[in-house]
């Protein structure tokens, strides 16, 4: 029990996918930045220096240096904050109201004109997704192609010391054997009680005695309330290998079928999606209240 308790050690390698520091600890990106604006601070200075003291253009020089540091270097989930306020302001200036019209939006009736003020129209829906192909490839335009598949979770904190040891190897050989990008995706989606609930009420009415039956419909009618109150819930994971263009579409299929010979290994079950399970997930995606009923994989 000592031997099973003690812990062990797992290697993490270096984030191979962090951008690398070039000079006094910062980035390419924080460089050309921190670069930029003080070029344009000196080109500033050299053609107010002649009107402005030069403490009264030190002091903001330096302020906007400062902020503009701190901007580049401070992180939020491994996003800096410039790139948090660009995004931010993109949001901002993109419109409210987007509704699915491939074709784009056309003005509305001269009735009804005077209903609609300036930038009150909706803007064309732009999804990611472009279509779902019958091998359950995902092309997704210019950003490429992704095979999805949905994958079973394991108990790891039951598990002995030797037990999950043996899991993390498992997963480790997976994450070696990749050759192309990958992602996990975690799902928590409410669970549909609609079928349990059915079956429940009909096979009360074939109980043998009435206080069974009263027992059932009590609990049919218990599940019922707690399918109302979405307490219920249900976690997948799914796992998505993307490819730079549909021609490489087949070697994502073959990828996700060798993620999920691997993963077996470490008593994951994967299932590749077909068609209509990942057109079902990424129904739930766009609209998870209306989605609740879960997807079967490889359907």
């Amino acid at each position: 029990m000592a031997e099973e308790a003690r812990g062990y050690t797992i290697k993490i390698p270096q984030d191979v996918s962090r951008p690398d520091k070039i000079m006094f600890g910062a980035t390419a990106r924080q460089c050309v930045i921190l670069g930029s604006a003080a070029a344009g601070l000196w080109l500033a200075w050299l053609a107010t220096q002649t009107f402005i003291p030069p403490l009264m253009f030190l002091a903001p020089a330096v302020l906007v240096l400062l902020v503009l540091g701190i901007g580049v270097s401070t992180e939020r989930d491994g996003i800096t904050c410039e790139r948090l306020l660009i995004a931010a302001l993109r949001q901002s200036l993109s419109p409210r109201r987007r509704v699915m019209a491939p074709e784009g939006v056309s003005a509305p009736p001269e009735f009804l004109a005077g209903a609609f003020r300036c930038g009150m129209l909706p803007a064309p829906l732009e999804l990611p997704a472009r279509q779902v192909r019958a091998d359950g490839v995902i092309d997704l335009g210019d950003d490429g192609v992704v095979v999805l598949a949905e994958c079973s979770t394991v108990n790891f904190a039951l598990r002995t010391g030797a037990e999950q040891e043996l899991l993390v190897g498992g997963f480790a050989r997976w994450l070696n054997s990749l050759t192309g990008p990958v992602q996990i995706i975690s799902r928590t989606t409410t669970v549909d009680l609609g079928s349990q609930i059915s079956a429940l009420r009909s096979a009360a009415s074939r109980l043998p005695h009435a206080l069974l039956q009263s027992a059932a419909l009590n609990h049919s009618d218990y599940l019922v309330q707690i399918g109302e109150s979405g307490s219920v819930l249900r976690r997948t994971a799914l796992v998505a290998a993307g490819e730079p263009d549909l021609q490489r579409a087949p070697r994502a299929v073959r990828r996700i079928g060798d993620a999920a010979a691997l993963l077996s290994s470490c008593e994951v079950e994967a299932n590749p999606l077909g068609a209509h399970a990942a057109y079902a997930v990424l129904s739930a995606a766009l609209d998870p209240d209306t989605s609740r009923s879960s997807t079967s994989a490889g359907e």
